[in-house]
C-alpha cells in the first residue's frame, strides 16, 4: 500500500504524520528533532515513498538524511501552504495538512538545489556577509576621522589606510586590523570560488556581458541554478522580483509592488543594471534608464526597469550559450 508522510519539524521536536492514499491516517508521532528518531519513524516505509516538509532554514541537512535513507523529500512552500491551511494552527494540524496536500499532488513545492549549488550559495552569502563588516568597520573609521577633524576630499580605502597609518588613533588601527584580517579573508573565498568555477560555461558567457564581472557571473549562476527551470524571460524576472503585482476584477486591473523573489537575485541584478549602463553609455539599456528616469524621476525605480530589460539579455545567452554583443 502506498503511503505518504508529512513532517512539521522545529528545532526541537518534529510532528510526523504517516497516510495512506485515500486519506486513512495511518501513525501519528512526535519526536526529537535527531536522525535516530527520523530513522526509527521513516524505517517500515517503502523506498521512495514521498516525504513532505516546509522550507526553512535549517531544512537542507533534512532533506539530505531523508534522501539518503532512499526516500523522496518534497520541500513545501510555507507561504503557499499557508492559504491552504485550516484556521486552527498546530503542530499536529500542519503535519496532517502536508500529508494530504502530498497524497492529492497539491502540494506547492521548492526547487531543491544540488548539494554543490548550496554549498556555493553558502560560500557568495558569506563573502556578501563579510564585505559587509569591511563597510561598516570603513564607515565607522571615518567617523573617527571627523570626531577629530581630519578631513579629505577623498574617501577611498587607500586614503582611509595612510591616514589610519599617520593618525596613530588607537580606535582606528584597531579597526585596520580587522579590515586586514577580513579582507584576506574575502580574497581567499574570491581565490577559491575562481579556481573552482572559472570554466563553468554559463560564467563564462555571462562574464560577456558588459558590465558583468566572475562575482556578479558567479552569483547569478548560484541563485538561478538551472536556466531550464524558466521557460521564458518572464518567469525568471518574477522570480527575481522585477515584475508588478497585478490585482484585476472585471474591468479594473491594478498594478501593484514587485513580487516577492529571491532578494539575492533582484539585488544581484540591480548591481549589474548599474555596472552595465556604466560601461555602456549610450548602448540601448542606457537609453533605457534615462527614458525610465524622465517618465519615474526616480533612480532606483528607473534601474529597476533597466534590470528587467538585462533578465532578457542574461535569459537568452544562457539559454541559448550564445555570446552578447551590445
Amino acid at each position: 500500500m502506498e503511503e505518504v508522510v508529512g513532517l512539521d519539524m522545529h528545532l526541537k521536536k518534529t510532528q510526523g504524520t504517516i497516510m495512506a492514499m485515500d486519506g486513512t491516517i495511518i501513525r501519528k508521532e512526535r519526536f526529537d528533532t535527531d536522525k535516530e528518531n527520523m530513522r526509527k519513524f521513516l524505517e517500515k516505509l517503502p523506498p521512495d515513498t514521498k516525504v513532505a516538509l516546509e522550507s526553512q532554514g535549517f531544512c537542507w541537512p533534512w532533506i539530505d538524511f531523508i534522501e539518503d535513507l532512499g526516500y523522496r523529500p518534497l520541500l513545501a512552500n510555507p507561504v503557499k501552504v499557508k492559504s491552504r491551511a485550516e484556521d486552527i494552527k498546530t503542530d499536529d494540524v500542519d503535519s496532517e495538512l502536508l500529508a494530504h496536500l502530498t497524497r492529492m499532488n497539491w502540494l506547492p513545492t521548492c526547487y531543491v538545489p544540488s548539494k554543490e549549488l548550496r554549498w556555493l550559495r553558502s560560500m557568495l552569502r558569506h563573502r556578501a556577509f563579510r564585505r559587509k563588516i569591511t563597510t561598516a568597520i570603513k564607515n565607522r573609521t571615518w567617523s573617527e576621522f571627523r570626531k577629530r577633524d581630519i578631513r579629505t576630499d577623498d574617501f577611498g580605502a587607500r586614503t582611509c589606510r595612510q591616514l589610519a597609518s599617520s593618525s596613530n588613533i588607537y580606535e582606528v588601527n584597531q579597526n585596520m586590523e580587522i579590515l586586514e584580517a577580513v579582507e584576506r579573508q574575502i580574497k581567499l573565498i574570491e581565490s577559491r570560488l575562481k579556481i573552482q568555477y572559472q570554466d563553468v560555461k554559463p560564467i563564462r558567457l555571462l562574464q560577456k556581458i558588459k558590465g558583468i564581472g566572475f562575482l556578479t557571473a558567479i552569483t547569478l549562476y548560484a541563485e538561478i541554478c538551472d536556466i531550464e527551470r524558466f521557460s521564458c524571460p518572464e518567469k525568471l524576472a518574477k522570480y527575481a522580483g522585477l515584475v508588478p503585482r497585478v490585482r484585476q476584477s472585471g474591468e479594473v486591473t491594478r498594478m501593484g509592488r514587485e513580487t516577492k523573489g529571491n532578494k539575492w537575485l533582484k539585488w544581484i541584478l540591480i548591481e549589474a543594471a548599474w555596472s552595465h549602463i556604466k560601461f555602456c553609455r549610450g548602448g540601448r539599456l542606457s537609453r533605457v534608464y534615462e527614458n525610465a528616469y524622465q517618465r519615474k524621476k526616480d533612480k532606483k525605480k528607473a534601474i529597476k526597469i533597466v534590470a528587467r530589460k538585462l533578465v532578457n539579455i542574461i535569459w537568452a545567452v544562457w539559454k541559448y550559450e550564445r555570446e552578447f554583443h551590445a
